[in-house]
């Protein structure tokens, strides 16, 4: 190990040497430090950058997002990188920056305070309180889809119910509102779709059914996101987020979903599956989308 080197890491071979001292006293295994990964770090993936922070604080930081999945740590600046994936694969190293790479989920839990103990949705944060209770609360993530331009493979009374009407912000909408989004009958492969005009990682999708008639029209659905449009290059190749399977039965009714792994584009497409007959349409009144922009740290 250079002399640079252990200047880095100095603080961190002491807990470690103590650790190992623990260990022989104690019948634990690998229950001190984790597994680290020195002069690496994970490449597309960081969702926030934290400066001014230390290693063990960039791990606690890390747990308390719902969305993270391991971090890198650089010494030099003292700087924390919170990353959405926990792929090996896309480990680099090098450059100028002592870098450390971590899975959050090879720590012990007991250095990682009282959030290590809730799980929290994608699009929330935990907290600590001051009687040292944790709660998952803060939403970090805002709503990409509001106000932005939306289409459909066909619309119901076009003059009224505009695709747009998906993505108004009402949540809490009804068919008389003028509020809610549905396909013409007799559409037999259904989409909806909004252009979040930027490419996003998306990470979870919300959608809400009429709130006075008629939740059973949300069903069986997927949700995929694209690079380009679809209309526009019909053979681009989708990125499931996620396949709903089954019926909305409650009038006004969220479903959160969280995609089975996060997924990078532009367009956000709703495709309505196992349309039964004619009067089976594709409806529902709001759709929410969470993501963020993947940061990038240059040293």
């Amino acid at each position: 190990m250079t002399n640079k080197t252990f200047h880095h890491f100095g603080q961190l071979e002491i807990i470690y040497i103590c650790c190992q001292i623990l260990s022989s006293m104690v019948p634990v295994t690998n229950t001190c430090m984790p597994g680290l990964h020195y002069r690496k770090h994970l490449v597309g993936s960081t969702f926030k950058i934290i400066e001014k922070s230390s290693l063990f604080s960039c791990a606690a930081e890390c747990v308390s997002y719902g969305i993270c999945r391991s971090f890198n740590f650089g010494f030099g600046r003292r700087a924390c990188q919170l990353n959405v994936f926990d792929d090996l694969k896309y480990l680099e190293g090098g450059g100028k920056e002592d870098f450390i790479y971590s899975s959050i989920m090879s720590w012990n839990k007991t250095a990682l305070g009282p959030c290590h103990n809730i799980l929290c949705g994608y699009t929330q944060r935990c907290s600590t309180k001051r009687n040292g209770i944790a709660q998952c609360g803060e939403e970090i993530l805002q709503n990409l889809a509001k106000d932005k331009p939306a289409n459909a493979s066909s619309v119901w009374r076009h003059d009224m119910f505009h695709p747009s009407v998906a993505v108004d912000g009402d949540v809490t909408a009804t068919w008389s509102s003028g509020s809610c989004f549905a396909v013409d009958s007799g559409d037999f492969s259904p989409w909806w779709q909004v252009d979040l005009l930027d490419r996003y990682v998306v990470v979870g999708v919300r959608v809400t059914s009429r709130e006075d008639c008629c939740p059973e029209r949300l069903h069986d659905f997927a949700l995929d996101v694209y690079q380009d449009d679809p209309l526009v290059y019909p053979s681009v190749s989708p990125q499931l987020c996620y396949m709903y399977i089954g019926t909305v039965t409650e009038h006004g009714k969220t479903v959160a979903i969280q995609c089975t792994s996060p997924v990078t584009g532009r367009y956000l497409r709703l495709s309505g599956h196992k349309t039964i007959n004619s009067r089976d349409i594709l409806q529902f009144c709001e759709v929410q989308v969470f993501g963020f922009k993947l940061l990038q740290w240059y040293v």
